[in-house]
């Protein structure tokens, strides 16, 4: 070989072992440090151009705006709306991450999403970093701030959710007490961490959204699904069953009792029984008339079971073990280990508005690009059908018969047809210590023989009056809606 071309090619080797040597060193002693830098680039880039917005309607409850000059970002991120709506956008931090709607849509609120490939052709023939797209949601602004100021002036932790019965749409999902998501995603660490770090300390959980982050027991309302369950086996709004003021489940010594001796009679209509309440008449429904398949079939076909995506996720509510008749007989009035979320509740009222037909909840009404022009419309998908419609007929007649009636009359609205039911739930604490009882209502509302709208409200460890207060709080929430189509 030409001695030229020989040392030509060790020095060429020499390099090349040169260069993996450095690269190997790099890539295993300096890794985090140029992960770091690239990660950083990365977080400045994205930055540099404002993200979507979020929206109620035309109400902006998250947005970018422009810091100030000299700051290393060009944008940070706003939520005008402030505690109304952070458990539902969440926040985008530049330290934590992203939550809630924010986490769900981040693709199409930072720009990357394929639905967004016409701006994305665009940046590439303009050389510019695209801005992000829009959400959308479902969201009524006035509804909402309506709903959290209402629950706010209980004193308790709540959450309420309206819901149009025909599409699913959430038009309100209110969690008290709530929180602001504009400091922990601000882009000084200081101020974000601080911010966070009192967010998850704080003992009342702002963070925990009421609504679909947690469950409770659902007292009297899990009725619904006991009456839905008797009907669909023959049964009807004039069938006659048991009352009393007392029953004792087999195998046990624990007498049920009813709240204020109000179900005397040895039979009564199911309607009156609904309306009047009577935990002896379910418990009993539930042990010589339905089994536990019954029960835990009809709860399944409401939503029992399922974790919701709308697309914020919800926990599964939960029948628990009702196969021995003593658990089934204190499960069937909505206590034992039963536990329901507020969206699966008005779900099971806006069903039964529905004519037994079961929509699947979200909250997103559009996508759009940055200029306002949709690329996706939000669903409305339907889940099937629960029940017969002579089944949804019949548990209309018992609801109204509640508010009419029974114990939610504060419910009413004048010119209006609404049905529903309260709910109040024994629970204690962590040492078994007997807490305030729980609160509950969810019905619907009906406009000129149409399901119009159908909510839920729950308040936590209200005490007494606690579900005439649900009512009284789910009635002004269904006029205020109404009201406002009529205009």
């Amino acid at each position: 070989m030409n001695p030229a071309l020989r040392r030509m090619g060790i020095i060429a080797l020499i390099l090349l072992g040169a260069l993996i040597a450095q690269a190997t060193w790099v890539g295993f002693f300096h890794h985090d440090d140029y992960q770091g830098l690239a990660n950083s680039r990365t977080l400045i880039a994205e930055y540099e151009v404002p993200r979507g917005q979020i929206l109620a309607g035309d109400t902006v409850i998250a947005q970018s705006v422009p810091t100030d000059p000299g700051s290393s970002y060009g944008y940070k991120r706003d939520y005008p709306e402030g505690d109304y709506f952070g458990n539902i956008t969440g926040f985008k931090s530049i330290n934590y991450g992203a939550s809630n709607i924010e986490y769900a849509e981040n693709s199409l609120l930072n720009g990357t999403s394929s639905l967004l490939a016409f701006d994305d052709f665009w940046a590439t023939i303009s050389k510019d970093r695209k801005a992000g797209g829009n959400v959308v949601t479902t969201l009524d602004a006035d509804l909402q701030r309506a709903a959290y100021d209402a629950l706010e002036a209980t004193g308790v932790k709540g959450g309420a959710v309206v819901i149009d019965p025909q599409t699913g749409r959430i038009l309100a999902e209110a969690s008290y007490p709530g929180w602001n998501p504009t400091d922990i995603s601000s882009n000084n660490g200081d101020t974000a961490t601080a911010a966070k770090t009192a967010l998850d300390e704080d003992e009342d959980n702002p963070g925990l959204d009421r609504t679909r982050s947690d469950y409770y027991p659902p007292g009297s309302t899990f009725k619904t699904i006991v009456a839905a369950a008797y009907i669909e086996n023959g049964g009807s709004a004039d069938s006659m069953v048991p009352a009393g003021n007392g029953y004792t489940a087999p195998n046990t010594d624990h007498e049920i009792t009813n709240s204020n001796n109000q179900c005397p009679q040895e039979e009564m209509t199911l309607e009156e029984a609904f309306a009047k309440s009577c935990n002896t008449t379910f418990a009993r429904l539930c042990v010589e008339e339905l089994s536990a398949d019954d029960i835990t079939e009809m709860a399944n076909a409401f939503g029992f079971g399922e974790a919701f995506e709308t697309p914020l996720p919800t926990v599964p509510s939960a029948t628990g073990d009702i196969t021995e008749d003593a658990f089934r007989a204190q499960a069937c009035i909505g206590q034992q280990e039963v536990r329901e979320t507020v969206l699966q509740n008005a779900i099971v009222a806006a069903t039964i508005a529905n004519d037994g037909e079961r929509m699947n909840p979200q909250i997103i009404a559009e996508l759009t690009d940055s200029e306002g022009d949709t690329v996706q419309q939000g669903g409305e998908d339907s889940a099937g059908r629960v029940i017969d419609i002579d089944t949804a007929q019949e548990l209309r007649i018992l609801q109204e018969a509640v508010v009419e009636e029974g114990s939610g009359s504060n419910a009413q609205i004048e010119g209006y047809t609404v049905g529903g039911k309260t709910g109040t739930a024994q629970h204690s604490d962590d040492r078994d210590n007997r807490e305030p009882d729980h609160g509950w209502f969810h019905g619907w509302a009906m406009d000129d023989g149409e399901p119009a709208v159908a909510v839920c409200v729950f308040l936590d460890s209200y005490g007494d009056g606690a579900s005439g207060q649900a009512a009284q709080i789910s009635g002004d929430l269904m006029e205020q809606y109404l009201e406002g189509r009529s205009e």
